[in-house]
């Protein structure tokens, strides 16, 4: 049945002749003088881009320099065909900062709004510099020779942080630097000698004390309906973001919204920025401060701690507000599911193509033995992709999960031993079918997910890769019957 969709699917979108094939994305802007230096990248998936970036302000002209540069992450990210297909970019827009979300940036013949992104404000030109292409020497050339000077007060340092190495990561690493993923005892490998000795550096991590402060912004509703709980894990600035849109909403005065931190460097910071966030958007708030770095499941699993309300929303800081009364739709799909353990939502990238609308397990091939995660609407547009409201599905992303906040613990939440957050969201999924209870997915609740190629806030390297399929053989050991029984 679902590879009759799929086919049907793919034969809309033969003739589907809007589908983007064009990227462009600000990451970081900076205000000075009237105009507005940005930082960015874009790609074609087509062809290689033989224009250069463009900018307007509707029906009037508007100048921008512009500084190119490589970014092989995109081109290894896209899967592209070479170099020429993407490059990342330093612009000085001339424009006024009240001015910037009317400019419309083009390239390869497409336009781009800027009122449709979403982008990271930074305090100091200097941090756009660490983040404008391999030699920063360049790009402060560039911005001199364009009248934007760097001053020796200038805060130094990248806009995200550069951090120093965590020692039980680097253990891991060390386990993993041996390990052949093509050898024919690769999976005997991994059982035997590797997954032991990873989740006894990681046991030890979780076993050690952690201190734990909770901060209150304005009076939190102690009889709200639902609780969601936010991890945040570098990219702190999206809480602002979330924020400044659940704000607009009236259901949200019958929410606990509460924020993890899992990420102790940038404790002092977050504390100021909360405070500013409920000074100017009024919408009370619970930080939890965690002096250790817990990883995906470890914070949920303490965000949950401190959720009060019956209902449980699980939802990553990236996931952005489509339409309002999402949450009392949400709640209502939730409530109106017979026997339902988990109700996920549809998730969408910025161009309205799918990011998830229910997983399924599906074999890896070149790995036997091991069953990935796989999004099947993946890359579609949502709008030709005709779903029931609520659809019964395997799996469904931890990025944003509805449930019953007594079941949460009942199950015992996430399973922190997948290493680094891989499979924890399909782990519970099976612990809620081994229950006897059903796992679904709204098609009517769709949400933005903003996952953005700027920088990996752990690093790059293979190393993730072995790991990633190491917490896919931990969990084949916990659930290889029913994993079979679900993917039938």
């Amino acid at each position: 049945m679902l590879n009759t969709k799929i086919k049907k699917l793919v034969k809309k979108l033969i003739r589907y002749d809007s589908v983007k094939n064009q990227i462009l994305t600000l990451d970081f802007s900076y205000a000075a003088d009237n105009k507005v230096v940005v930082v960015g990248w874009c790609a074609n998936k087509e062809s290689a881009i033989t224009t250069g970036l463009a900018a307007d302000l509707g029906k009037s002209s508007c100048d921008i320099q512009v500084m190119e540069f490589p970014r092989p992450d995109v081109k290894k990210s896209l899967a592209l065909a070479s170099n020429d297909h993407c490059f990342g970019f330093l612009a000085i827009v001339d424009c006024p900062k009240s001015q910037f979300d009317k400019v419309i940036f083009s390239h390869s013949g497409i336009n781009f709004p800027t009122k449709n992104m979403r982008l990271t404000n930074v305090e100091s030109v200097k941090s756009l510099v660490a983040h404008a292409g391999p030699n920063p020497e360049n790009a402060s050339d560039f911005l001199a020779q364009n009248g934007i000077k760097i001053s020796k007060k200038d805060k130094a340092g990248p806009a995200v942080i550069n951090r120093p190495k965590d020692p039980d990561i680097e253990r891991i690493k060390k386990e993993l630097e041996d390990l052949k993923v093509n050898s024919d005892d690769f999976s005997t490998k991994l059982v035997s000698s590797t997954l032991p000795a990873i989740h006894k550096i990681w046991k030890t991590r979780q076993a050690q004390k952690n201190d734990v402060k909770l901060l209150s912004f304005g009076d939190v509703n102690e009889n709200a309906k639902l609780s969601i709980v936010v991890p945040l894990y570098g990219r702190y600035d999206f809480m602002q973001l979330q924020i400044s849109q659940f704000s607009k909403y009236p259901d949200f005065d019958s929410v606990e919204l509460v924020y993890v931190l899992d990420d102790p460097m940038l404790a002092h910071e977050v504390r100021i920025t909360a405070k500013g966030i409920y000074e100017t958007f009024g919408m009370p708030f619970k930080v939890v401060f965690s002096e250790r770095n817990l990883g995906f499941a470890g914070a949920n699993n303490l965000g949950v701690e401190y959720a009060t309300s019956e209902n449980l929303l699980l939802l990553n800081s990236d996931i952005m507000p489509k339409h309002k009364g999402w949450v009392t739709e949400y709640l209502k799909q939730f409530e109106n599911t017979e026997n339902c353990g988990i109700l996920g939502a549809t998730l969408v990238y910025e161009d309205e193509t799918i990011q998830h609308a229910g997983m399924e397990f599906r074999k890896d091939e070149h790995f036997p033995g091991i069953w990935m995660n796989h999004h099947p609407f993946k890359g579609f547009p949502v709008e030709l992709v005709n779903l029931p409201d609520v659809f019964e599905s395997p799996l469904t992303t931890g990025a944003c999960m509805l449930m019953k906040t007594s079941l949460y613990r009942e199950l015992g939440g996430f399973e922190p031993l997948f290493v680094l957050g891989d499979f924890e969201d399909s782990d519970l999924c099976l612990k809620v079918h081994n229950k006897g209870l059903k796992v679904a997915v709204s098609s009517t609740v769709v949400l933005y997910h903003l996952e953005r190629l700027s920088q990996d806030l752990v690093d790059s390297g293979d190393w993730k890769f072995k790991l990633t399929l190491l917490n896919g053989v931990y969990q084949v050991s916990r659930w290889e019957k029913l994993i079979k029984e679900l993917a039938k």
